[in-house]
């Protein structure tokens, strides 16, 4: 009975504490309305935040433009030369010596690159995540990122040009964007800031009439290789059609689906590449042919043609089409390419496929430079197979032509090196790039069969070497060779 009683006692306190609390502070139970006073203190705060947030922290700040034109494939931009005196009169020391301190020289001063977010305005110590020894990549909100995805433009500073490369990542950038990046240097308790404005325009559209048109064509076989073909054209009369003595004078661009122009190349020299519709289309599982033209010792009435390895099959046709722009004018070069079946010199040897072993002993001096060295299997593997040279090169692009290490299993083969092949442990054993020591694969052309190898440049001990030994056993179209495989890598020092 006492328990009820105790209840209702404390249940009549909460009520009457609620209803004295409600009578002397309405606020505690009804939504508080700010007063002018108060709504002006909240956004002078706002404001002092908003200042000390686009504040750059920096004893001197230096502001420069750099105008740059996106492009589709290229990591291409501008310089800027930004001003060392003003800087090293900031520090109290010499030009020379702040650029060796940004080189980070020995001896030099210890000054510190560092960029400025451009969110938060927070410092960023690292002094580069560039190429050079001090830059960063930004993203479009000019806050330092990765290399990658979300990287917009880049600075280097280059110390013996004395001038900051900046530069884009092909395809992010949009005409008429502008990313704020700040860069910045501390020597002592000296800062300096270095905002660059990175504005970006697009390409003007070409106009220019086309004034004539070549036709062409070429006959190519499928290709496993990016190596070119060359078709001649009309040299002379491209360059009186466009009023120039040199081709040197000229451009060149790639026709597109939309009938614009392809201005920027993207494959060999001054050369696009084509889809099968015969638009300029960039690199990617659509492409199949390229053009390209000019170099060193290129002669001037020949245009190459490339193929995407392994795209193109007998009987294909692409009509691409690549300009010469000079003057405002374009001379039209209409290039049919026909892939046609390979003449093949040889005569597959006669009989059934079969198993035969071949001992393979490879050797070479320890570099850092990823040189190989080769061995002949051209014959064993005509053997073993029943095929001509060209009839294995075209399994080995199909991957009807397998190589197993070690033994032979009923799954695919997972290369690690060239396809295919592998990197070897110290066991022989198939190895990541990260751990092996060394790799060989197996190399093919229309002509030749060979297999390739050679070493890690760290992993190796380049005193001593090493010695690896594995079994490779290689089938195709019902044969197999077994190959035993040892690979000496000569050290410096003689065992």
């Amino acid at each position: 009975m006492k328990k009820s009683i105790f209840h209702v006692a404390v249940l009549g306190l909460l009520t009457s504490i609620a209803a004295i609390s409600c009578d002397d502070n309405t606020d505690v139970c009804q939504e508080h309305i700010l007063t002018q006073d108060e709504i002006n203190e909240m956004a002078r705060q706002d404001s002092i935040k908003e200042v000390q947030k686009n504040q750059i922290n920096a004893d001197l700040i230096l502001e420069y433009q750099a105008d740059i034109t996106i492009s589709q494939v290229a990591y291409d931009g501008t310089h800027i030369e930004i001003e060392l005196d003003k800087i090293a009169e900031l520090f109290q020391i010499s030009e020379e010596d702040l650029l060796a301190g940004i080189a980070l020289d020995d001896g030099a001063p210890e000054i510190q690159g560092f960029a400025i977010e451009g969110s938060t305005h927070a410092d960023n110590m690292t002094a580069s995540n560039s190429n050079a020894t001090w830059g960063h990549w930004f993203d479009a909100n000019g806050n330092v990122v990765a290399w990658g995805d979300n990287a917009m433009v880049c600075c280097e500073y280059n110390t013996e040009d004395k001038f900051f490369n900046v530069m884009q990542f092909p395809k992010h950038l949009i005409d008429g964007q502008k990313v704020k990046v700040i860069e910045g240097l501390k020597y002592g308790e000296k800062r300096v800031a270095v905002v660059i404005t990175v504005m970006t325009h697009g390409a003007e559209e070409i106009t220019a009439p086309i004034v004539s048109t070549q036709k062409v064509s070429i006959d190519v076989n499928p290709a496993s290789t990016y190596d070119m073909n060359n078709v001649k054209f009309d040299v002379s009369k491209v360059m009186a059609d466009l009023g120039i003595s040199s081709m040197e004078e000229a451009k060149y661009v790639g026709v597109k689906a939309d009938g614009s122009y392809a201005q920027e190349s993207d494959a060999g020299t001054n050369g696009f590449w084509y889809d099968m519709d015969g638009f300029a289309s960039g690199f990617g599982d659509n492409a199949r042919v390229y053009t390209s033209y000019g170099g060193d010792e290129w002669m001037d009435d020949e245009i190459g043609i490339g193929q995407n390895p392994g795209k193109m099959v007998e009987g294909d046709q692409v009509v691409v089409k690549y300009g010469i722009l000079a003057n405002n004018k374009i001379a039209m070069i209409e290039i049919t390419v026909n892939v046609v079946p390979y003449d093949d010199p040889e005569t597959a040897p006669t009989g059934d496929p079969k198993t035969l072993e071949q001992t393979v002993s490879l050797s070479k001096a320890y570099d850092n430079t990823y040189s190989s060295v080769q061995f002949d299997i051209k014959e064993v593997l005509r053997d073993a197979f029943k095929m001509t040279t060209y009839q294995i090169h075209r399994a080995r692009v199909s991957g009807d032509l397998k190589i197993y290490c070690g033994e032979e299993t009923t799954e695919a083969p997972s290369y690690t090196a060239d396809v295919p092949g592998y990197w070897l442990g110290k066991d022989g054993a198939s190895a990541k790039y990260a751990d092996g020591l060394c790799w060989v694969s197996l190399g093919t052309s229309e002509t030749e069969l060979y297999l390739y190898g050679g070493n890690h440049p760290e992993n190796v001990d380049p005193a001593h070497g090493t010695t690896i030994a594995t079994k490779y056993i290689i089938t195709c179209n019902g044969g197999k060779v077994i190959v035993n495989l040892c690979f000496e890598i000569k050290g410096a020092v003689s065992e």
